[in-house]
């Protein structure tokens, strides 16, 4: 199997949306109809004229930035748009199913230390990895690949499993001396049907996972909550539980006002907190001990409303 995947966060856990709930008149239900046919409409006339409604957004900005600052000036802002569009929906292709296993007398450099606290914590934690490749065009529809390493922890206790990637961003300097500008982007966070044994099996892994990679310097990291199936999930009440809708309650039994989908509560649960939106759903994080106390240095309660769902906390 090759996995596939636009930095797809497919995590088995649930999370509570910010959608808010609204009484609508008649006379706002039909203007909300008028627009969604316009939408609709407008939304055909891309189609049929061969762009997609992104496109003609950019088309338009185009224009409108051609008239201000000239042509050269516009193809420029155009092509770096169209680059960045392309850098959130890169696929990577990766032999899901032949990753090498490294061990201590096999390793590769950049596992050593993960290898040292797997045997430092007495972890039943299994290290994988192999060479994927990162498929998007620089803004002119020229596509390129570039080869990346993809990592697997397997937790052979829970049978969960997480595929990762790593990277290292230049820190401003406000952050030096607090945090390392490390961090993780988690592709799967998953387990085979017959494994898929709900929260509390998925979190012990979640955090064995996280105490590696947090003693390894990693200030935090993050995935996109996504209610779609890439892997194959355990059948139940739902064909996709993931996408159902619910309510939780925060740490003081007051239930949220709105339902959000299932897979972003759980992860709330976890201590995960939402950091953006990527196409109707969360991108979340998972934050480092490091990484809580420099957010918190000046306001000990700063995090206390994007945590609020969270029944296990990343930083302790």
């Amino acid at each position: 199997m090759t996995a596939n995947w636009s930095s797809f966060f497919c995590v088995y856990i649930l999370i509570c949306s910010t959608t808010r709930c609204m009484s609508v008149t008649l006379s706002s239900m039909r203007s909300g109809l008028t627009n969604s046919i316009r939408q609709a409409m407008r939304h055909a006339d891309y189609f049929a004229a061969g762009i997609t409604p992104s496109e003609h957004s950019i088309h338009a900005q185009y224009k409108e930035t051609a008239a201000l600052f000239g042509i050269d000036y516009a193809n420029k802002v155009r092509k770096e748009v169209r680059r960045e569009e392309s850098l959130e929906d890169a696929h990577l292709d990766y032999d899901f199913d032949n990753m090498e296993i490294y061990h201590q007398r096999k390793y590769h450099e950049d596992c050593k230390s993960w290898l040292d606290s797997i045997d430092k914590y007495e972890l039943d934690i299994q290290v994988e990895s192999c060479i994927g490749k990162t498929s998007y065009h620089d803004g002119d529809f020229k596509w390129q690949a570039d080869e990346g390493r993809v990592w697997r922890f397997r937790d052979m206790e829970t049978k969960y499993a997480m595929d990762f990637s790593t990277a290292e961003k230049d820190l401003s300097k406000e952050e030096q001396g607090y945090i390392n500008g490390k961090m993780v982007h988690i592709k799967f966070l998953w387990a085979l049907p017959e494994d898929q044994r709900g929260y509390y099996f998925m979190n012990k892994s979640l955090r064995r996972f996280a105490k590696i990679l947090f003693d390894d310097g990693y200030d935090y990291m993050e995935g996109w909550c996504s209610r779609m199936n890439q892997l194959p999930v355990r059948q139940g009440r739902y064909k996709n539980w993931r996408a159902a809708k619910v309510r939780i309650k925060d740490r003081n039994r007051k239930l949220s006002n709105n339902d959000g989908i299932r897979l972003l509560a759980m992860y709330l649960r976890a201590g995960f907190i939402i950091v953006g939106e990527k196409k109707d759903d969360n991108m979340i994080a998972y934050m480092s001990p490091l990484l809580y106390k420099y957010i918190t240095k000046d306001d000990p309660d700063a995090l206390q409303d994007e945590l609020k769902y969270a029944r296990n906390f990343s930083y302790v």
